[in-house]
């Protein structure tokens, strides 16, 4: 979240330079900073004391000593074929969705 915030405060104090009305104000940046340091980093730091203290709990399962061996994977969990359809996908719906949004906005139609 700091970085965030850093990185939000610089461009906003780019938008503060340029005078421009869409700068978030001072008073609202300086909130979610009090907020932040006074909810959140205290909360870390009171889970940190409490969990440090506790013991490891075992997990109610046993593992086997002797490794399985992994069956071959079928052709369509192939890193190349799933990150081509994860990419294709969401493409394939923004286009469309752009194609008809601008295609009625030149030829002034209303959509």
């Amino acid at each position: 979240p700091g970085i965030f915030f850093g990185i939000f405060f610089f461009l906003n104090l780019l938008i503060w330079g340029q005078k421009s009305s869409g700068a978030v104000p001072f008073t609202t940046l300086f909130a979610l900073l009090c907020l932040w340091f006074g909810i959140s980093v205290p909360l870390v730091f009171l889970g940190a004391y409490f969990g440090y203290g506790k013991e490891t709990f075992a997990l109610p399962v046993r593992t086997n000593q002797i490794p399985r061996q992994i069956p071959s994977q079928p052709w369509f969990i192939n890193p190349v074929f799933t990150v081509l359809v994860g990419g294709i996908l969401p493409f394939g719906a923004v286009f469309t969705e752009l194609f008809f949004i601008m295609s009625s906005i030149w030829q002034h139609q209303f959509y």
